[in-house]
């Protein structure tokens, strides 16, 4: 299925009047709080909170709001990951075409279950974390208060896909240490510091600059790698920006809303790693009927994919949690098991052994800017 073949709400009157510094609504607010702070155990037996690969345990009611919106077929997902490995076959064949599911009381919100097959979630992991984070134009959120020393790129440059890394390094050596830039406020960072504990984002394409919530600072090449798997799997979506959310146990995303964008398209959030509680709300405090507040918790796994269209594209929504001790095997010993790496990096990889079984991974990909735009020369992805 096509999903820009779907039909969705005239949005062009809506957009302008979306304020980017407003406050969120109290109830989703407190609603957020309640899913952070809610034991494990609740969380799991709580009915409320959807798993859309464990659809046999919804009600009857449940069933009937979840309603099936169509599926990405086997041959399309196929061609997208192979395209993003760069024209290499896939290890093994995606077993079945991707469902995809719509709740009935939230019109655009679009859930993929299992939508990354596993290969490609290693390979998605690899070049984000990798490549992506090492290269110095994409901003990270420390680059404020430290001095990032970047990797070098080396001689052999573009004939291996990770050979640009912070990885390679040792967990605490001091020579490879991030210096504060205020030196009588903070304390240098080691990299075990640095990867595990304060990373937080790092942004893709067009930089987003969180403290004015707008894309007017600069722009880098998007990963055109990135950019065919997007467009393979979401035809109608050009990806300009990518926000990189890298979460440890502990970490959340307030409640927020992604209005700083100048178009009107979809958005696309893909998750790897530790599963994850989304939320999402419609209405406001003070609203009845239609109006009257709602909110949605949704479990997203490793390879599931969230994508937001029409009213869901502009609706509060956050990350309330990280589930600890969820991460699958295939992918919760990376950096081993990195593909394409030479024996020396193998051998440097074991040193972080297990880190993305700490971590969870979310991606979302969206168009910032209508195609008249690019007039100013933007660069785009390919």
């Amino acid at each position: 299925m096509d999903l820009s073949a779907r039909p969705t709400a005239d949005r062009s009157s809506s957009k302008q009047h979306h304020d980017t510094h407003a406050l969120p609504p109290n109830f989703i607010q407190r609603e957020h709080w309640r899913y952070q702070t809610m034991r494990k155990s609740d969380l799991e037996s709580n009915i409320n909170v959807f798993d859309l690969r464990n659809r046999d345990s919804f009600t009857e009611e449940q069933r009937l709001k979840w309603r099936s919106a169509g599926s990405i077929p086997v041959s399309q997902i196929e061609a997208a990951c192979i395209a993003y490995k760069g024209g290499d076959p896939l290890s093994s064949k995606v077993e079945s075409d991707a469902r995809i599911f719509e709740h009935g009381d939230f019109p655009g919100l679009q859930v993929i279950p299992g939508l990354l097959p596993p290969e490609t979630q290693v390979l998605f992991t690899s070049y984000l974390m990798h490549r992506d984070l090492a290269d110095p134009g994409h901003k990270i959120n420390l680059e404020a208060d430290y001095h990032i020393p970047y990797p070098p790129q080396t001689a052999s440059s573009g004939t291996q896909r990770f050979d640009r890394t912070f990885f390679t390094r040792e967990r605490a050596a001091p020579e490879d240490n991030l210096q504060p830039k205020l030196p009588d406020k903070q304390k240098p960072l080691n990299h075990e510091q640095f990867l595990y504990s304060k990373l937080r984002w790092l942004t893709l394409g067009e930089q987003y600059d969180w403290p004015t919530r707008s894309y007017a600072k600069h722009a880098t090449l998007f990963p055109q790698d990135l950019s065919k798997l997007v467009t393979g799997l979401f035809p109608h979506i050009r990806p300009e920006s990518g926000v990189v959310l890298v979460y440890s146990a502990k970490d959340f995303m307030p409640v927020h809303r992604d209005v700083s964008e100048q178009c009107q398209r979809a958005l696309a959030s893909f998750s790897v790693g530790c599963d994850g509680i989304f939320i999402i709300a419609r209405g406001e405090d003070d609203g009845e009927g239609e109006a009257a507040p709602r909110t949605l918790a949704i479990r997203v796994r490793s390879g599931d994919c969230v994508h937001l269209d029409g009213e869901a594209r502009w609706a509060w929504h956050a990350m309330a949690r990280t589930i600890p001790s969820t991460c699958p095997a295939y992918l919760s010993e990376w950096p081993v098991g990195t593909p394409g790496a030479t024996p020396e990096e193998a051998k440097a990889f074991k040193k972080w052994k297990g880190y993305m079984g700490t971590k969870r991974i979310n991606v979302s990909c969206r168009q910032v800017w209508d195609q008249s735009d690019h007039v100013r020369n933007r660069p785009l992805s390919g």
